[in-house]
């Protein structure tokens, strides 16, 4: 789908991805709805944007709030064309010392949030005959890191949810498309939920916000079923499914948790 003229909403659209999409979809023409929890930070990204963004204060974890996101923009720009369930929490903890109000937290936004915007959505772009559903994941989604295990788990419930509605819409005319970005330069290891600890080691520096807004804008364009940031994301998944227990020793080796 073209995004130009079209009406994208991008949660979690303050800082990171979401604010490095909205960037890229409104230079392509479209006409974005940014969501997010923090109003100022909404209001200052709008005004560096081309065209008359839609600024909608959304926290996505909270069904009323999301559903009158949905709501909103079709108020106020008549449809919805394209959904990018980006917004999600950082959560960093060793398995055995994860709490479950942190892992709770995870998936409000980065699961029941997706789920409450496609559900206000879908009903939508039934009548539209029409609609892109991008859904926001990781590649850690399938191969978990260590110490990111709750994150992994609300990076993997979202696929498993995006898998079941691609096949649930099949003739509808919406499209649904699985985005797993690789590590990406963001504030998620300074604002991540957990103990508040570091690893030793950390992955490499991965690609800036920008590079996987350009991945979002030709899912968009393209609608993929599943679209990968770099060749490496890919290569680093069909390593991990041929050789498993190789792949779980190199992490094993290369992560170590401090309790300094």
């Amino acid at each position: 789908m073209d995004p130009k003229d079209k009406v994208v909403i991008i949660t979690g659209a303050s800082s990171g991805i979401g604010a490095a999409a909205a960037r890229a979809f409104a230079a392509a023409g479209a006409q974005v709805a940014l969501a997010a929890r923090s109003t100022d930070v909404l209001e200052q990204l709008a005004a560096e944007l081309p065209g008359q963004p839609l600024i909608v204060p959304t926290d996505v974890s909270d069904a009323g709030q999301a559903r009158r996101l949905v709501e909103h923009t079709v108020a106020e720009r008549g449809r919805v064309d394209i959904l990018i369930n980006n917004a999600g929490v950082g959560l960093s903890s060793p398995v055995e010392k994860l709490n479950p109000a942190d892992l709770d937290q995870a998936l409000a936004v980065g699961l029941f949030g997706p789920l409450y915007t496609i559900q206000a959505a879908v009903p939508l772009m039934r009548t539209q005959h029409c609609g892109q559903i991008i859904n926001v994941s990781s590649v850690i989604g399938v191969q978990a890191l260590p110490y990111l295990g709750g994150y992994a788990a609300t990076k993997a419930a979202l696929d498993r949810l995006t898998d079941a509605l691609r096949i649930e819409l099949l003739g509808s005319g919406i499209v649904v498309t699985l985005v797993r970005p690789g590590t990406t330069r963001t504030d998620f290891r300074a604002r991540r939920l957990g103990q508040g600890r570091e690893q030793r080691r950390m992955a490499p520096a991965g690609v800036t916000p920008d590079v996987v807004a350009q991945t979002l804008l030709r899912a968009a364009r393209r609608e993929p079923r599943v679209a990968y940031v770099t060749l490496g994301d890919r290569l680093r998944l069909v390593f991990a499914a041929m050789a498993p227990t190789l792949t779980e020793r190199a992490l094993a080796w290369s992560f170590s948790w401090s309790d300094e």
